[in-house]
């Protein structure tokens, strides 16, 4: 595997050596080139996150041909496959204020026209205000493969992400938009990601769906008794204490804005 030096740090960055790159024309081709016993193969949505993904992979899955990038609309519901542009739900006026605010903040424009809704899903960041929404929509995710579709929610999901992709591929997420939302967060600055974010909505029975950012190791659903029992991962934005002190602050905030 040849190596390049990086001249700020000083350290050895390994670069993968690619045995080749797929780019099938349909669901059934790629989920065939993932089935290949003994060949390692990452899979390209947007290809936003993709880099650090490839080591001691041998080929490449490129799933843009593929189509998924429809989002369908019910009346308290919306779909959206896959492939969906982050960008394409900031720009959907149909999409509640609420999701397209926090797909906004998913990353800057160029990063937003090119990243796609399952990558945010598949590889997920511990600060993504846009799982937390997801995670509040109630959202069911379905993962394709060769023996059939296996739905499940994104919370189950998002506990085992390997284990629940099972060779297969995300190909759409399903969100139930009803009810009222709420949504506080606390940064450096306000373009800054989140130190502590929380995003809550009430559902059209009177339910409580809360999820939390900048508390553990991705955005988790939590009721708001659970909140003492956290343990924040600490850096130097903020202590453990202060992140555990921040979700019950932002939490009291979004529970009295429902």
């Amino acid at each position: 595997m040849p190596a390049t030096f990086s001249r700020k740090r000083g350290d050895i960055v390994y670069m993968p050596h690619l045995q080749a790159y797929h780019r099938p024309e349909n669901l059934e081709q790629a989920l065939q080139l993932l089935a290949r016993e003994g060949v390692r193969s990452a899979v390209v949505a947007g290809g936003t996150r993709i880099v650090p993904t490839l080591k001691g992979v041998d080929e490449v899955v490129d799933l843009q041909r593929i189509g998924l990038d429809e989002q369908r609309h019910g009346a308290d519901s919306l779909s959206l496959g896959a492939l969906v542009r982050v960008q394409s739900v900031v720009d959907d006026e149909r999409a509640p204020d609420l999701l397209r605010e926090v797909a906004r903040r998913e990353g800057p424009n160029t990063m937003r026209n090119q990243g796609t809704i399952g990558g945010a899903i598949v590889a997920p960041r511990a600060e993504s205000e846009l799982l937390a929404a997801l995670l509040v929509y109630d959202a069911a995710v379905t993962v394709q493969t060769l023996g059939g579709a296996h739905p499940m929610s994104l919370s189950e999901f998002l506990a085992d992400v390997q284990g629940s992709l099972r060779g297969g591929i995300v190909t759409d997420v399903a969100l139930q938009t009803g009810g009222a939302t709420a949504h506080t967060r606390v940064a450096r600055t306000p373009q800054d990601a989140p130190i502590v974010a929380a995003v809550a909505r009430r559902d059209g029975e009177g339910a409580l769906h809360l999820a939390l950012c900048g508390v553990g190791e991705r955005p988790l659903l939590i009721a708001p008794e659970e909140i003492d029992d956290l343990q924040p991962p600490a850096d130097f934005r903020g202590s453990s204490a202060y992140r555990r002190q921040m979700a019950r602050v932002l939490t009291e905030r979004v529970l009295a804005a429902l």
